[in-house]
């Protein structure tokens, strides 16, 4: 598929998922107007407006955010072929900010083994005013003594 196709079809499919937004906020909006027309008349609230659940210029920029994402999440999944058709592009459009924020929490392989790369900082911190000397493994400082009764610390003495 070429690129101007991808494009296209995953900046639609970003502009979906803003109109999705959309008509979920009228549904919260017509649901509150159900629920003020059940309320006793003696509430004399002006029922909901629909200016109260949606924001035009909030989220017509989300709207565009989306189609932009949309449209890069296209390309990058159907230049290196982990898509192909029209209707997968679409989709990878309207579901682009849950794939893409997925993409960034992604370990590499072997921090996913080993843990998290250490800092020099991590490896020589010890408790403040404290050095390792060079090559050494700091030894863990002690934990710290719980409080005692009545806010009393390292007393070890029980309170009356």
């Amino acid at each position: 598929m070429e690129v101007t196709t991808l494009l296209v079809l995953g900046a639609a499919g970003g502009a979906l998922r803003g109109l999705l937004d959309v008509y979920i906020r009228f549904l919260d909006w017509q649901a509150d107007r159900r629920a003020h027309r059940r309320s006793p008349p003696e509430q004399a609230d002006p029922p909901p407006r629909f200016a109260d659940h949606f924001d035009p210029v909030g989220d017509s920029v989300a709207a565009v955010v989306h189609s932009a994402m949309g449209a890069g999440a296209a390309v990058l999944f159907g230049t290196t072929g982990q898509i192909s058709g029209a209707y997968a592009a679409l989709v990878v459009g309207i579901s682009a900010p849950v794939i893409l924020t997925q993409l960034g929490r992604v370990q590499s392989v072997s921090e996913a083994l080993t843990g998290p790369p250490a800092t020099e900082a991590a490896i020589g911190a010890g408790p403040p005013g404290t050095e390792a000397a060079p090559g050494t493994v700091p030894s863990p400082a002690a934990p710290p003594e719980p409080p005692g009764p009545a806010g009393t610390v390292g007393t070890g003495e029980v309170g009356s």
